[in-house]
């Protein structure tokens, strides 16, 4: 790859500014029925936190569950994006399952959950971790997770965690260029197995290519998510872009695992 769309071990790895975005939460008194106001901030909201108001909701609707229009009003979309964010949290484990009825609705199934118990203050600790990053490669996945946190904490105490999380503001940067989930899962899974990839990458400064990869582990910087990996072609280690990833299909040969931190440590600021 040119030196245009090149990024080596050592480009980009110099420490950056946090760019963490407004994290938006109901409070307990918001969740008795839609609100206007609430409807048109939700609306603007990033999907990775409709993701989570939307986990939410049916938690705090219980076994009464809600329908899709009445999701659709709370959130400020349509049914049909109602049922395909339901979608997306029951792929990452969250246990939504249909109801009954002449609208139909949602409803979590809490039947067969394990028993976690947090404070307030541990609930609020991780489910501000988990929105710190919205637009992350595992946005649905960190959305549930907060879900379920909420559900760890007494009942009795979970209006303590709302009331705080929804005064705890956290500055947002630039929006984080999307990506594909399904290049994304096919490189966690490559991740996970050692497996090689052909990595189809089409760099916003050069022509697009296909190399032949090691990936490595992801990272976070400057505004964007990477995908770390070991380049067969040039023999080094590489930042490719995650949302300038076209494809990445793993072969059926594997590699040995290499020193992450060896290979891509910090050089010095404007290093190539």
């Amino acid at each position: 790859m040119g030196s245009q769309s090149q990024a080596t071990a050592q480009h980009d790895t110099t420490d950056a500014p946090s760019r963490l975005p407004r994290m938006r939460r109901p409070g307990a008194a918001e969740i008795s029925a839609p609100s206007a106001a609430g409807d048109t901030a939700a609306g603007r909201a990033s999907r990775s936190n409709r993701l989570d108001h939307l986990a939410r909701e049916l938690h705090a609707a219980g076994r009464q569950g809600r329908t899709s229009s009445w999701l659709a009003q709370r959130l400020g979309v349509s049914a049909r994006t109602v049922k395909r964010d339901v979608i997306a949290l029951q792929q990452a484990g969250v246990p939504i399952r249909a109801s009954s009825g002449p609208q139909g609705g949602y409803v979590i199934d809490q039947t067969g959950q394990r028993s976690l118990t947090l404070t307030p203050d541990e609930a609020l600790a991780i489910v501000i971790g988990l929105q710190s990053v919205p637009d992350q490669p595992y946005a649905a996945a960190a959305s549930s997770a907060a879900a379920k946190v909420l559900r760890a904490v007494a009942t009795d105490r979970r209006a303590d965690v709302t009331a705080v999380a929804d005064r705890i503001w956290i500055r947002p940067g630039e929006p984080v260029p999307p990506h594909d989930d399904t290049v994304r899962t096919a490189l966690t899974d490559a991740i996970r197995d050692h497996r090689v990839v052909l990595l189809d990458y089409a760099p916003a400064d050069g022509p697009a290519l296909t190399e032949q990869v090691e990936p490595l582990g992801f990272a976070h910087s400057r505004g964007a998510w990477f995908v770390l990996a070991w380049s067969r072609e040039t023999d080094t280690g590489r930042w490719f872009q995650l949302d300038h990833v076209t494809a990445a299909q793993a072969t059926h040969e594997t590699f040995q695992p290499r020193d992450v931190r060896e290979i891509f440590r910090p050089g010095p600021a404007g290093s190539e």
